[in-house]
């Protein structure tokens, strides 16, 4: 029983960063249609933007989530604004896009990767240091490190402040609805173009917090993007259009992962995300908090 508390305790740590990216991958889907396939490597960027912050900077360790959180919004506000509007400003009447925009999402994800190999500080494996450190706390027989502490309180702030933004400011409801049916949204008067802009800074800003999250866990190399995989996983777990889905998912996901570890093997961790997006598409196609499947007429 210990063990298996333990295993869930670091899944749930674990698994709020998956919810985190796969946010920042489903209000993308939400607004614009676009699977965000560089999403991993916002994620790489937004991490070592964090570290020459901390490190060469000298800014507060506390403050690099700031720093990095606004870099990467630019960064993601930037190429929805100068390569995905040129992207729909050549769009044919009639004719889906959707190809192309998914194409450009790769297309920055091998910019991304490819720019960080160039830089001297990336050619050596590295990691930041924990936000917190002492003693290890003890839950009962848990035992969790005062960094998987930070983790978990940090990434439920960033979601409740999510909600909060989405929920209450005139902001968030301009993008719900952008989200919900663009032509309605346009037609009243809301700056569709902006809103895209603003949700891919936003999303590229979740997947930066994520990526300083991950940093004092995982080995940063210019590849730590493939988690991206993971939070795909955990995206169609929760449900791709449902955002209180994705923490669902995120959370489920490092569960079962560790699960896996704990009974099965250490080496079937990597498979176990793939096993259970087929059994999800198998018996919930729309996810744990998808909803119904609903027939379109095309």
């Amino acid at each position: 029983m210990t063990l298996i508390l333990q295993a869930l305790a670091s899944g749930v740590v674990t698994g709020c960063v998956y919810s985190l990216i796969a946010l920042s991958l489903v209000i993308v889907y939400k607004s614009t249609d676009v699977i965000n396939f560089a999403g991993g490597e916002i994620v790489m960027v937004g991490g070592y933007i964090g570290m020459f912050a901390l490190l060469f900077l000298g800014i507060p360790y506390v403050l690099i989530f700031v720093f990095s959180a606004l870099a990467t919004f630019a960064l993601g506000a930037a190429f929805d604004r100068v390569v995905l509007h040129k992207v729909l400003g050549r769009a044919v009447p009639g004719q889906s896009i959707l190809v192309a925009m998914v194409i450009a999402t790769v297309g920055l994800s091998y910019v991304l990767k490819g720019s960080a190999r160039l830089v001297p500080y990336t050619e050596e494996v590295r990691r930041l240091p924990p936000l917190f450190t002492g003693e290890p706390i003890f839950l009962g027989s848990v035992i969790l490190q005062p960094q998987d502490i930070a983790i978990v309180v940090i990434a439920v702030a960033v979601m409740l402040a999510l909600w909060c933004f989405f929920a209450f400011t005139l902001t968030g409801k301009a993008l719900r609805a952008t989200s919900q049916n663009p032509r309605a949204a346009a037609l009243v008067g809301i700056p569709v173009r902006t809103m895209r802009m603003t949700v891919w800074g936003i999303a590229s800003a979740l997947a930066a917090i994520a990526g300083i999250l991950l940093a004092p866990k995982l080995l940063m190399t210019p590849d730590m993007g493939v988690i991206v995989i993971l939070a795909f996983a955990a995206a169609i777990i929760g449900g791709f259009t449902s955002l209180p889905g994705c923490i669902v998912g995120g959370i489920v996901l490092g569960v079962i992962q560790n699960l896996v570890g704990l009974y099965v093997a250490s080496n079937a961790i990597s498979v176990a995300p793939f096993i259970v997006i087929m059994l999800i598409l198998a018996l919930r196609p729309q996810g744990l908090l998808g909803g119904r499947v609903v027939a379109k007429k095309v």
